[in-house]
């Protein structure tokens, strides 16, 4: 116990200087130039595109209810239909990791933008709420659309779980597995974070915990989705590739464009001769 005392002294010394230097990085950095800029027409066009590719999935399914599957009793599911890969982690239905576990996940991965609010200037909160809705509404968009075009039953379909999943059933969601929502949304919420927190405090040594904090819950997210039943290893892979692709470009797009520096040539006349001088 005494020389467990003298290594808690040192982490509490380090930890406290560790914060002290991202306080400090942090101070600098909110005097610096924005890393990010609005535009009305690359925001219009941003913002459309989220509206216009989730309002159709909305339009489509609820409305229309396009594709809407029937769920089929006597149907026989034979797991080795399924590829080898997924079928190796397929799991049967978990109710306490769909409905506790993947939402805790989802909600802790897609809060993580609060580190960039809590930490950057007020003038900065509309630039990046803006930008965090467009990458919400697009990444949503997209992973909505796919599941409508693409009818794959999910992993829990193949296992005799009763009446455990009924509400799968009544709604048609049994074969809305590819690719995963969750997955989708959770991984945009931690690219988003980690990238914006990253330009706007480049120095800060916070920005190491932002981005593996922000990616463990989208891991975590992921995983939960597999072991509950919900999903196949591929669907959380490509839901994970889609959130992380949406949560990157979004702000990408928003960096201000780096004006072209004309070279300015002065001369100057010296005693010994001519002097030139470039300025770039």
């Amino acid at each position: 116990m005494k020389k467990a005392f003298p290594l808690k002294i040192l982490i509490f010394c380090f930890c406290s200087q560790f914060f002290a230097d991202a306080e400090n990085f942090i101070k600098n950095v909110r005097t610096s130039e924005s890393p990010f800029c609005l535009s009305k027409s690359k925001d219009g066009a941003l913002l459309g595109a989220g509206i216009f590719l989730s309002g159709a999935d909305l339009f489509l399914d609820n409305a229309l209810k396009i594709n809407r599957q029937t769920f089929d009793e006597s149907r026989s599911f034979e797991k080795k239909s399924v590829n080898g890969f997924d079928r190796f982690f397929m799991n049967d239905y978990n109710f306490l990791l769909d409905k506790v576990g993947g939402n805790i996940f989802l909600c802790s991965a897609m809060a993580s933008p609060i580190f960039v609010f809590g930490n950057s200037q007020k003038s900065e909160w509309k630039t990046v709420g803006l930008m965090y809705a467009e990458t919400l509404l697009i990444a949503n968009g997209i992973k909505e659309l796919a599941k409508l075009s693409i009818n794959r039953y999910r992993p829990m379909c193949y296992f005799e779980s009763g009446d455990s999943y009924d509400s799968y059933k009544e709604d048609g969601d049994f074969a809305n597995s590819f690719p995963s929502g969750h997955s989708t949304m959770a991984f945009a919420g931690a690219a988003f974070s980690s990238y914006v927190f990253w330009k706007y405090f480049p120095e800060s040594p916070l920005r190491y915990a932002v981005c593996a904090g922000s990616f463990s819950f989208a891991a975590a997210t992921a995983v939960s989705r597999v072991l509950s039943g919900n999903h196949f290893v591929s669907d959380v892979a490509v839901g994970a590739l889609i959130g992380s692709c949406t949560g990157f470009l979004v702000p990408f797009l928003h960096q201000p464009k780096k004006t072209e520096t004309n070279e300015n040539i002065q001369v100057g006349i010296l005693p010994n001769g001519f002097l030139m001088r470039l300025n770039f």
